[in-house]
């Protein structure tokens, strides 16, 4: 990269650690480290919720869905929408209702009892460690691919990056908490999406005939079509997308305590429904630039053959455009958004795990500690999750696609038993502690998540939070971890449209 660059990441970093000394300042208590006490603004908590899901996987590796064949994952943001209208309307108000909570688990306690809390906090604990370790490994991926880095001899360029990211989100979530932890998400998703329309601004500008012509040709080869209803039970139908995918979106934004614990960072239900409506709406519209951009890079590589390396996949199109085609100081904001974008997912698995294991294990069995000793436990989790992230995102790059599959069942396992859980006590009255506990067991055997078709192959990238494309049965969304190959044509790169 170019010194200019260089300037831009690193006065990014500088300002993400400096808001954590900032906050800092306010850490008095475990009610400002894990909810800050209760009064972040309702906007700045909306863009944390999408912040956290989209993940550096999906800023590079979104736009090669659309390259390789159209917009249809567009269609899943139905679901999504759908999804987060039922949550603000029916588990919002419960949540709210509860003096004081912090985690989600805290109402399985309320209303059902003490083991069946901590069952769905300790499953939430250990899909989360998972799946932040593998998305660490997944940024680092794509970013090695950018930025060859070589900081640590005699490690590769992947675990290198692994390291300095980690390190980088364990300092500012450790001393800064939840507030921290948001107002970075806000800068970081702000660079994201700017990082996306100046990519877009980049390729319609070096594409013959400008913006016009851009669509025009995208247009012809259908590479703007977003719904498919010809086949609504098909993989990328339009009924999987509202029924399919807002299912696991209903889990997600219900259940899970990274999304609920912005809901109580919020002084009212009515600001936290504002906040999830607000950060499902701006993940929409993030989503559908993405898309947009793996669509123009299509056209301008049908345009420009010659500057496409030969039998490069989809996923790693817009890391070569990014390395080759844009101006420096812009590569520096892409890289950057990068880095953001990994941050933003990590930071919030940190203090959401600390948050569950401080909150709903350490005071249940040390009911009369010290609120400062409290918050240095809170502190000691924060590094000790973040170590083991970073170990479990060395792992992930050097055995890759057999601790993805076991992240995915463990994820369909925790979706779908959670969502059970928490619906059966809010529906219903008759279910009781000893019921719930042993159904949300015995859903191990019925959800533990669609297996791959034959003709269907998981790349070495896990990390992405938005997956999908190809031939995978695996429902794409927020917070999965693993991109998919397109479906491949005979000549060894992806199947493409011609220009004829």
């Amino acid at each position: 990269m170019h010194v200019l660059d260089w300037i831009v990441v690193g006065l990014y970093v500088a300002t993400v650690v400096g808001l954590g000394w900032w906050a800092n300042r306010l850490q008095t208590d475990t009610e400002a480290y894990f909810v800050g006490n209760r009064g972040v603004r309702w906007w700045a908590a909306g863009l944390s919720i999408i912040a956290t899901s989209f993940s550096a996987a999906s800023v590079l590796g979104m736009p090669g869905y659309a390259y390789a064949d159209d917009m249809w994952y567009l269609q899943f943001q139905i679901g999504d929408i759908l999804a987060a209208g039922i949550v603000a309307a029916l588990f919002i108000p419960f949540f709210h209702k509860i003096k004081e909570l912090t985690t989600a688990y805290e109402y399985l306690e309320v209303r059902f009892d003490t083991k069946t809390r901590q069952l769905g906090s300790a499953l939430f604990i250990f899909a989360t460690l998972l799946r932040g370790g593998a998305l660490l490994y997944g940024a680092s991926l794509l970013f090695s691919e950018i930025v060859p880095t070589n900081v640590f001899p005699g490690l590769p360029g992947v675990e290198e990056a692994v390291i300095i990211f980690g390190v980088i989100a364990i300092t500012y979530t450790v001393v800064g908490g939840i507030s921290a932890v948001i107002w970075t998400d806000v800068i970081q998703f702000g660079l994201i999406v700017l990082g996306v329309i100046a990519s877009i601004i980049v390729v319609i500008t070096s594409t013959p005939g400008g913006t016009s012509a851009t669509f025009e040709t995208a247009a012809s080869l259908d590479k703007l079509q977003v719904l498919h209803a010809d086949e609504p039970f098909a993989f990328k139908g339009i009924v999987t997308a509202i029924f399919g995918y807002g299912l696991l979106a209903l889990s997600l934004y219900g259940t899970n305590q990274q999304p609920v614990q912005r809901y109580m960072t919020v002084e009212n239900p009515r600001e936290a429904q504002k906040a999830l409506l607000l950060g499902v709406g701006t993940g929409a519209i993030s989503v559908a630039l993405s898309l947009l951009m793996g669509v123009f890079l299509f056209v301008f590589y049908d345009f420009n053959p010659g500057l496409l390396a030969e039998g490069i996949g989809s996923d790693q199109v817009m890391p070569q455009f990014i390395e080759n085609q844009v101006p420096p100081v812009i590569t520096g904001g892409l890289v950057a958004a990068v880095f953001a974008a990994a941050m933003s997912s990590l930071d919030s698995a940190l203090n959401s795990t600390a948050a569950a294991i401080t909150v709903d294990f350490y005071t249940q069995f040390k009911e009369d500690v010290a609120e400062q000793q409290r918050l240095f436990f809170a502190k000691i989790v924060v590094i000790t999750a973040g170590a083991l992230g970073i170990g479990v995102g060395i792992y992930a790059s050097r055995t890759g696609e057999l601790l993805i599959d076991i992240i995915l069942d463990f994820l369909g396992w925790v979706g779908g038993g959670m969502l059970g859980l928490f619906v059966l006590g809010m529906l219903t009255r008759r279910a009781n502690g000893l019921g719930a506990f042993i159904g949300a067991i015995r859903s191990r055997w019925s959800s533990g998540g669609t297996r791959r078709p034959a003709n269907s192959r998981t790349r070495r990238c896990s990390g992405s939070t938005s997956t999908g494309g190809g031939r995978s049965e695996r429902l794409p969304g927020a917070w999965m971890t693993t991109v998919n190959e397109p479906e491949w044509g005979t000549d060894g790169g992806p199947n493409r449209n011609s220009r004829g």
